[in-house]
């Protein structure tokens, strides 16, 4: 009976890792999504902008305008060009208060989150212009994860990064 015991535990405690392991990974996936759904829409929102609203910029600390960033290489942002170019933002979670459900916001940068609202990413964009004539620009988007352990000052493996080639109205 104490062999049977020992055997049940043991595959109990081998059921509820790998469990564990599955509900991390559809975690990490789901993050993944949404990230992925904000580098579209943010995308979207920058290329539709005109060429006078939208100055370049560089807010990727050690890269330079024409530099490309390799998936999963980690990044670092400059928080003075983010407050100064305002090219970098929070989105932040803000929970409904009638049911348990939450809408995702953009703020600026050096703002704080509202009262029971979280901040869940980063978004830093780098803008610059190939030919002035054409207005001709390269987009270069990162969406960074918000971990608490982890200061923005060191570099960030992006959960979403996105580059385009776009041609603005004046």
């Amino acid at each position: 009976a104490i062999i049977g015991l020992l055997v049940l535990t043991t595959v109990l405690l081998a059921a509820a890792q790998l469990f564990r392991v599955h509900v991390e990974h559809l975690a990490l996936v789901e993050r993944s999504r949404r990230a992925d759904e904000q580098a579209h829409s943010a995308m979207n929102t920058l290329a539709a902008f005109n060429f006078s609203a939208l100055a370049d910029s560089n807010p990727f600390q050690g890269k330079g305008t024409q530099d490309t960033i390799a998936e999963g290489e980690p990044v670092q942002l400059n928080t003075n060009v983010c407050i100064a170019q305002g090219n970098c933002d929070q989105v932040i979670r803000v929970p409904h208060s009638s049911d348990t459900g939450s809408d995702f916001t953009t703020i600026p940068w050096n703002q704080t989150a509202p009262t029971n609202s979280s901040v869940i990413y980063y978004r830093a964009w780098r803008v610059t212009t190939l030919d002035p004539l054409k207005r001709l620009r390269r987009i270069t988007l990162a969406i960074l994860p918000v971990e608490p352990n982890r200061d923005v000052n060191q570099p960030i493996e992006p959960l979403a990064l996105r580059q385009t080639d776009v041609v603005q109205r004046q």
